[in-house]
């Protein structure tokens, strides 16, 4: 399994090159009998495989009240969508111009914020978004170069 973990003042960001099933999801896949499992069975088989799935936790926080909470979640999306928009891709990790060679970006990505990024401004949130992307993009491509094409011939 591919992994990589970027580390910021702001967040933790850590991405698999397979898709993860998100821990809210876990619970209730664990247990057999909540009413709301099937539900989440037929999200999670139906769900597009060639995205990314990412998510930010706020776990860190929780001393904080809930506006807090949201409040910065809500920023640091922000500042990962922007970097991934600048990077080529959407918010699914698509690339934008969807004829370019680049592959998509596919797996699981997970964000966890930091305390410091109650009282950073968000130009250095956007900063530290733009740096992780930079390196999850540069570990990507150093992956991709290092991995034979494991295409058979026809």
């Amino acid at each position: 399994m591919n992994k990589f973990v970027g580390i910021t003042d702001t967040c933790v960001v850590r991405y698999w090159t397979k898709h993860n099933i998100p821990p809210v999801a876990a619970r209730y896949l664990g247990a057999p009998i909540h009413p709301i499992r099937p539900k989440i069975v037929h999200t999670l088989a139906h769900r597009d495989k060639n995205t990314l799935w990412w998510r930010v936790s706020v776990n860190k926080l929780l001393p904080y009240k809930r506006v807090v909470r949201s409040w910065c979640a809500r920023r640091v999306r922000i500042a990962f969508e922007e970097a991934l928009r600048q990077h080529g891709l959407d918010r699914l990790g698509k690339r934008i111009p969807e004829s370019s060679a680049q592959k998509n970006l596919t797996g699981s990505m997970e964000i966890y914020i930091q305390v410091p990024c109650v009282v950073q401004s968000f130009e250095d949130i956007r900063k530290d978004a733009n740096k992780v992307m930079a390196e999850l993009m540069a570990h990507q491509s150093a992956q991709e170069s290092a991995s034979p094409n494991t295409q058979t011939p026809r």
